[in-house]
């Protein structure tokens, strides 16, 4: 009788990046650059929004102070 080893969880796996199939084959290195100029412009629409966000109550405070 031959032992078998237990399988690993299939989280404790290194994986790579998932496929987007057949239709899109070839087109994943565009499709990751345009993910990531996506990424950077919601965190710089982001930054400034939240740049506002302090400011803005920043003067409201201090309108209410003075």
């Amino acid at each position: 009788m031959k032992r078998q080893l237990p399988q690993l969880k299939p989280a404790m796996h290194f994986h790579g990046p998932l496929r987007l199939g057949r239709r899109w084959r070839g087109h994943e290195l565009p499709l990751r650059i345009v993910q990531v100029l996506l990424l950077v412009w919601l965190g710089v629409i982001g930054g400034q929004l939240i740049a506002m966000a302090v400011t803005g109550g920043g003067g409201a405070l201090i309108g209410m102070l003075s």
